[in-house]
């Protein structure tokens, strides 16, 4: 599956450098601005209470508790019924549906995990090994593969590699299970390759046609045959309900295959194990410095920014992929050493992202601290809910389990764009719209989901005085620290226009001594929606 696409595939800039912070580890203050930017970054968003929390705690107690794996969740349901369908036989009738539900069960997950970094690593994972719903055509099958994620969230790359070689979704997305070496001489290279140029050590400098300085035409094919005769069980089989993949050794090439100089020349005998010759193929990748450095490459620019200069390769990728390699490829050490350093909490990597879409739709969720029907006694409710949450995602150019294509989305690989790829003129005012229909309430099937304006204010230290108040919300909704002008502006042009600031506080004390009269509350809730709405219309906002 060739694209003609232009991957970063990891390239180093040559651009002035943003930050000369490394991987030495953070010495700077730990308060409720660095904890917030942690959570910002390692979860789809905190509330004002979780942030403060954290901060009371220490930096390692609090990275001891993200990296650390959370229960694991139970099945989605079909709502209608209150059972679960990812044990049946395929239902060609129901398949739409199952999908429209396993979009909005993986969006619950993200928006209601909490402070544990995991679904944002089974997100990370899932637009690494890319497999697409519209071409598995297979619920089940996608369910599956995103419990492999979940199971590998926080844990050995390479035996993930290894599991995700035979996962059934990806042997049908990348054509596998039709990958023969017998008499009949089919074989399909789309695996071999992807494997090599998006999955693990990526292209590296272009030598020719084909070749690269990591891998070449050559290694493909090898790798092609290597991987022949797997096939899978169960797929769309209406009578069948397993999901597994086997290995055929009649449809196997038994012959060894010899990689090139850049790996090493490398022989990997051939025979009948399949399961033996794709482990020595991992290990022979593996076994490769460059393999590490691209790994590290595409989690820097999932967590931290999109541009690697030279000073971060040597600084933060390099040290990154000695740790990489000493831990025999175990992810967890990588993300602590990064979310200790310096560098993960240098002023130039605060607010310098552009939110995701589910990072704004699941993230406005918890900093907004809204209430969300129960998964468990509210399931048609919740389950309509996340389900527009998927949709709008989809509308923002973000579908879960529909990426465009098998790089991923293009806001996280595309030169030069990157993450300004989710900003144009159509998904900007469908963001704000977003953020807008959640002050004004969402309808849910019998629930209504909406933020309560008052609430958050009454967390704010002094709510009668409109500039504290403003700028204490701005702290908890906006990564970067708003001007004096800019907090001027929202309380005299937003929030009391025209007004006195005296005025704010009348309106204020008017409705803390009489909160039952409605009049007053209405005064108070609708210059405090007004405002919120305002905010998270700001640039500032779509920022992370």
């Amino acid at each position: 599956m060739r694209l003609d696409v232009a991957y970063s595939n990891g390239a180093v800039t040559q651009a002035a450098a943003r930050t000369s912070a490394g991987l030495e580890r953070y010495q700077g203050p730990w308060d409720s601005g660095s904890a917030a930017h942690l959570l910002r970054r390692t979860t789809f968003g905190a509330r004002k209470s979780d942030v403060a929390a954290s901060a009371a705690r220490s930096l390692d107690s609090v990275l001891s508790a993200l990296l650390s794996d959370p229960p694991t969740p139970a099945p989605p349901l079909d709502p209608a019924t209150g059972q679960t369908w990812v044990t049946n036989p395929f239902d060609s009738t129901n398949d739409g549906r199952y999908q429209g539900y396993l979009k909005a069960w993986w969006m619950g997950l993200m928006a209601t995990q909490g402070l544990f970094i995991r679904e944002k690593m089974v997100l990370f994972w899932h637009n690494h090994f890319v497999s697409e719903y519209q071409t598995v055509s297979d619920s089940r099958y996608m369910y599956v593969q995103n419990s492999l994620f979940r199971r590998y969230a926080l844990g050995n790359i390479k035996e993930l590699v290894k599991t995700v070689t035979v996962d059934p979704a990806m042997l049908i997305y990348l054509n596998g299970y039709r990958n023969r070496g017998d008499g009949n001489n089919i074989s399909d290279e789309n695996y071999g390759r992807e494997l090599q140029e998006l999955f693990t050590i990526g292209k590296g400098p272009e030598l020719g046609p084909g070749d690269y300085t990591n891998y070449t035409e050559q290694d493909v094919k090898a790798a092609a045959r290597l991987l022949t005769g797997w096939r899978v069980n169960g797929y769309r089989d209406t009578q069948n309900a397993a999901i597994n993949s086997y290995f055929d050794s009649i449809r196997h090439d038994v012959k060894d295959q010899v990689f090139t100089a850049a790996y090493q020349s490398t022989r990997i005998a051939g025979g009948i194990d399949g399961a033996r010759e794709i482990n020595d193929l991992i290990e022979m990748i593996f076994r490769q410095p460059e393999t590490a450095k691209f790994l590290c490459r595409k989690l820097y620019r999932w967590f931290i920014y999109y541009d690697i200069d030279s000073t971060v390769e040597a600084k933060v990728i390099s040290p990154l992929a000695d740790i990489m390699r000493t831990s025999n490829y175990e992810v967890k050490p990588v993300l602590d050493a990064l979310f200790r350093s310096t560098h993960f909490f240098d002023a130039g990597n605060v607010g310098c992202l552009i939110k995701s879409p589910v990072d704004l739709l699941a993230g406005a969720l918890s900093t907004l601290e809204l209430q969300l029907p129960s998964a468990d006694s509210q399931a048609s409710s919740y389950y309509t809910f996340m389900a527009s949450l998927a949709t709008t995602s989809a509308n923002l150019q973000m579908t879960l389990m529909d990426p465009p294509n098998v790089a991923g989305w293009q806001a996280f690989y595309q030169v030069p764009e990157f993450h300004r790829l989710w900003i144009n003129g159509i998904t900007l005012p469908s963001r704000w719209a977003y953020t807008d229909s959640l002050v004004n309430g969402i309808r849910a099937g019998s629930a209504r989901v909406t933020a309560d304006p008052l609430a958050l204010v009454q967390q704010v230290s002094n709510p009668g005085d409109p500039q504290i108040m403003v700028a204490e919300i701005a702290r908890n909704l906006l990564p970067i620290t708003l001007t004096s002008n800019q907090v001027a502006y929202l309380v005299f042009n937003v929030l009391i226009p025209g007004l006195p600031d005296i005025e704010w506080g009348y309106y204020w004390s008017s409705y803390a001594a009489d909160p039952a009269n409605s009049q007053k509350k209405s005064a108070v809730v609708t210059r405090l929606s007004a405002l919120l709405k305002f905010m998270m219309r700001m640039a500032e906002f779509q920022l992370s």
